[in-house]
């Protein structure tokens, strides 16, 4: 079944399947650093991360890749990706949250994140290691509406957003684990981006 999720998300859309490949690849390097010895969460992470965006199936192309901001009433669409998926996955047999991991990515440690509003510890610790590993992606990423931040500009992001977006020890240990990704990373894309690219809130890194 989850094959079979993976092969449709291919068909429908290429760039996401792509992007949800390099997710994968910075969340199972993140997971090994921070709970290597919790085999079936590393399982959760990894699994997560190739099908965080299945939800996604249910929002329209045109929706998906329009070339600029959303109004808010088409973001509020969109954010419900996570949902969606988390309902695609939940009758799934599998040992590990995966579900939860995927309903849970998109919220923020200091509670300003969807769909729930979590905060803190309460989000739960595979969401977490998820949403640092896909920020960090759609910052670098080429997007029909935007160029990809360099990957200097991309960790400083980041680095500014540890404690109110991100859980500061998962912050801390993707700033280990990265100097690695980055070696066999693409090269560096130009800081030539629109403003609202820069707020990592922003509904165009969905």
């Amino acid at each position: 079944m989850l094959d079979a999720l993976t092969r449709v998300m291919s068909s429908r859309d290429s760039a996401t399947a792509a992007h949800a490949r390099r997710v994968q690849r910075y969340a199972s390097a993140l997971a090994h650093e921070m709970c290597a010895s919790d085999g079936l969460l590393i399982e959760a992470v990894q699994t997560a991360a190739l099908l965080h965006d299945i939800g996604k199936l249910a929002i329209p192309d045109w929706l998906l890749h329009k070339p600029g901001p959303l109004t808010r009433e088409e973001y509020e669409q969109v954010k419900h990706h996570a949902v969606i998926g988390a309902d695609m996955l939940e009758g799934i047999d599998f040992p590990g949250p995966l579900a939860l991991i995927v309903r849970h990515h998109h919220e923020n440690w200091d509670g300003t994140g969807y769909p729930d509003g979590l905060s803190g510890d309460h989000i739960p610790f595979g969401a977490r290691l998820l949403a640092i590993a896909d920020c960090y992606d759609a910052l670098t990423s080429e997007r029909p509406y935007r160029k990809g931040l360099s990957q200097d500009r991309a960790v400083k992001m980041i680095v500014e957003r540890r404690g109110t977006s991100f859980d500061p020890a998962v912050t801390d240990s993707f700033l280990r684990v990265v100097q690695g990704i980055r070696a066999t990373a693409p090269p560096p894309a130009q800081d030539v981006v629109p403003a609202y690219a820069f707020q990592l809130r922003t509904p165009r890194l969905l």
